[in-house]
């Protein structure tokens, strides 16, 4: 799900898209080193270059760039790191990916996706578990939340509101994680992720509707008796009114570092990939450097 969470280019600035991929490539970079090869190769590591971002420009720590060979590659790349951001961005990829991993019930699965799934666990449980010792409290948020998801999955609830809750609660939590040790930070920034998370949890009701009343699977939409499209619109409708009010609050946020570049992806970003801002623009092959 942070896979959403990336830049709009037709605004963003040569320099911030510059910095953008060079953290990109540090937590992939980090990822091997505290997490193995196995955990380089499979996680899909998207996105959470924003997170680590966020957390070093609100605390204001400066990262140090490096020439290194990425695993798997020949050519040396520019990436950054040495930064509490990028370690933490790390940790939470491999928790949201293992838990990522839980949702789907074996039986729900084709033989070669329950196949592939064992695969992954296999590969990714020592990692799983070192990440789980380093962030316990992260840990116990994810393992929470998941039971509450469990029992909505029961009760096929109606509320919007309450089917969203966990999504935004595991949100608001790895926001807050990222904020300084500071009380009003933290708590702009866990209602920041709540809003992300409740949007990034319609959206993705409303784009498995079909699938999800295929296996019988709880979808608040299909609760609603809401068809495919009435529940993309639903979906896209609350999702702005989300990102809006976070918007609000992330202009009250103390950035001292990479402003611009945060004001893209948390604005700007964030507005197209619920609403496109211009169709297609995520998917042009820009003409930009990749040093």
């Amino acid at each position: 799900m942070t896979g959403r969470l990336h830049p709009y280019l037709p605004e963003l600035s040569i320099r911030d898209y510059n910095t953008y991929l060079r953290y990109s490539r540090g937590v992939s970079y980090q990822l091997y080193l505290d997490y193995g090869l196995f955990s380089y190769g499979i996680l899909p590591h998207k996105g959470s270059g924003a997170l680590a971002l966020l957390a070093d420009s609100l605390a204001g720590r400066q990262a140090t760039c490096r020439t290194v060979r990425m695993p798997g590659s020949l050519a040396r790349m520019p990436v950054m790191c040495q930064t509490r951001g990028i370690a933490l961005a790390a940790q939470i990829e491999v928790l949201m990916s293992w838990h990522r991993l839980q949702d789907r019930r074996n039986e729900e699965l084709p033989f070669r996706q329950r196949v592939q799934r064992m695969a992954q666990k296999v590969m990714l449980i020592r990692a799983y578990r070192k990440a789980a010792l380093e962030e316990p409290a992260l840990e116990r948020i994810f393992c929470q939340q998941k039971a509450q998801a469990a029992a909505q999955q029961q009760l096929r609830g109606q509320n919007y509101a309450v089917a969203s809750e966990p999504m935004s609660n595991v949100y608001g939590a790895l926001f807050s994680v990222l904020a300084p040790d500071d009380p009003v930070q933290r708590k702009n920034m866990r209602y920041i992720g709540s809003c992300i998370g409740k949007a990034f949890y319609l959206l993705d009701k409303a784009d498995r509707h079909d699938q999800d009343r295929k296996e019988d699977r709880y979808n608040v939409f299909l609760a609603n008796g809401l068809s495919r499209e009435a529940a993309q619109e639903n979906a896209r409708r609350q999702a702005i009114a989300a990102i809006n009010d976070l918007s609000r609050v992330y202009t009250l946020m103390d950035i001292k570092l990479n402003r611009t570049l945060l004001d893209n992806i948390m604005i700007l970003g964030l507005r197209d990939v619920v609403d496109p801002l211009e169709h297609g623009a995520w998917d042009l092959k820009w003409e930009l450097p990749s040093s």
